[in-house]
Parts: C-alpha cells; structure tokens; sequence
C-alpha cells in the first residue's frame, strides 16, 4: 500500500486528481486490512488499524485542506477581493479558520471556504457588468461598419 501511495504521489498528474487517488487507496488498503483482522476476530488488531486509518486520513485531510486554501488564496489575491482574518477583533480564533493538528499550518473551514467564494463570485459579477455596457456599444459600432461597407460596395459595383 506504502509503495503505491508513493508511486501515485510522484506521478505528473493534477493534484486534485492525485489527491483523489490517494485518498481511495488508502481507504481501501485500510478497509481490506481490518476486514481481515475482524475475520480473525482480533479486536486489538482492528481497533489499531482503525485509529491508524483516521491518523492518515486526517493527514491525507489536512493535505487536501491546503491546497484548496492555497487555491482559493491565490484566485482571491489575483482579484484583489478580502480575504477573512483569523482572528476575531477580540483575539478569538475566527470561524473561517482552523490550525490544523499535524501540520499547525492555518486552513479555511467548510465556511470560509464559501465566504471567500462568494466575495470572488461577487467580485467577478462586478468586473463583467463594469464591461457589459462595452457590448452594446461594440455591437452598434460593428453594425455601422457593416452597413457602411455595404454601402460602399453597392455604390463601387454600380458606378463603372
């Protein structure tokens, strides 16, 4: 299963498609493995196995967890929008991040993911209706065009 994991966290593939990868075969490497241990009816054995599955797949969570937050980042930085504070005014920790327990790198939660979302959705809502108004002029301009080049093809061809 190590070996695997490995061999899929070097391939030259996307990285949420890696992610995914990961996260299945660890789900059914672990999955076959307590299996076997619950056959043999050794509870130590399983419960092992099943804390050890909930400690990679937190790491395999907090992983995930950064590089959505490295993406979202990134796009809310190239458009200037706010990103939330991590703390509240009163030195609370915010509800938009969490400290992950591995790592001790800060992550958005489930619901700073959807604030900083939103501000972005709004952010480029903003910019296409600040050029929408271009369109129609755009449109009216390349009808006059038009028009005019048709008029002076009509009046070129029956001239001679």
């Amino acid at each position: 299963m190590i070996s695997l994991l490995q061999i899929v966290a070097k391939l030259p593939i996307p990285t949420e498609l890696r992610l995914s990868w990961q996260r299945t075969l660890l789900d059914r490497a672990y999955a076959k493995d307590i299996s076997a241990a619950r056959k043999l009816k050794d509870r130590d054995k399983v419960e092992s196995l099943e804390h050890n599955h909930r400690f990679e797949v937190d790491l395999h969570d907090e992983e995930e967890d950064a590089y959505l937050t490295k993406k979202l980042l990134s796009k809310a930085r190239k458009l200037r929008v706010p990103v939330p504070h991590r703390f509240n005014e009163d030195k609370t920790e915010s509800e938009h991040w969490y400290e992950g327990h591995y790592t001790g790198r800060w992550y958005l939660t489930t619901r700073g993911f959807s604030a900083l979302r939103e501000e972005i959705r709004r952010e480029v809502k903003a910019r296409h209706e600040s050029r929408s108004h271009w369109v129609v002029w755009l449109s009216a301009l390349t009808g006059v065009i038009g028009a005019a080049t048709g008029l002076i093809a009509l009046l070129v061809h029956k001239a001679p």
